[in-house]
């Protein structure tokens, strides 16, 4: 075998391990990726319960008290990192995400949800929010 031979080959042994090696580091970069974004949307389902069970026991701990009651309670901004609009709609309550709605049902209330501080009153057996 000659000297050009061996190198030519060493070459070509180089090659195919650098293409396996990428081919992998693809595969794994692929995974990742994956786990990533089914945990992110699994954050995003959490939070958006979560926020809506809170306005839904904000509502019904005012439906059950005596008449006077007031409290002042705060929403986020932002679920996590994403922006979201929250509503009364009838007798639920909507978040809503640009890829998923949550919801609950809640007692009658007079007036709507908003980011930040809502107040939360019961005059004459009626709830009022903000």
């Amino acid at each position: 075998m000659d000297k050009w031979h061996i190198k030519g080959q060493s070459a070509m042994e180089f090659m195919i391990l650098t293409g396996f090696l990428l081919f992998m580091f693809a595969i794994i970069l692929g995974i990742v990726s994956s786990n990533t974004s089914s945990l992110n949307r699994k954050r995003e389902i959490i939070l958006g319960e979560d926020l809506v069970t809170k306005v839904q026991k904000e509502i019904n701990l005012a439906a059950r008290v005596l008449d006077g009651y007031s409290r002042e309670f705060k929403l986020p901004q932002k679920l996590g990192s994403k922006d979201y609009t929250i509503a009364i709609a009838g007798q639920e309550v909507i978040a809503s995400t640009d890829k998923q709605d949550f919801w609950r049902t809640i007692p009658f209330v007079v007036g709507n949800l908003g980011k930040g501080k809502n107040k939360i009153i019961k005059i004459n057996g009626t709830i009022y929010l903000n």
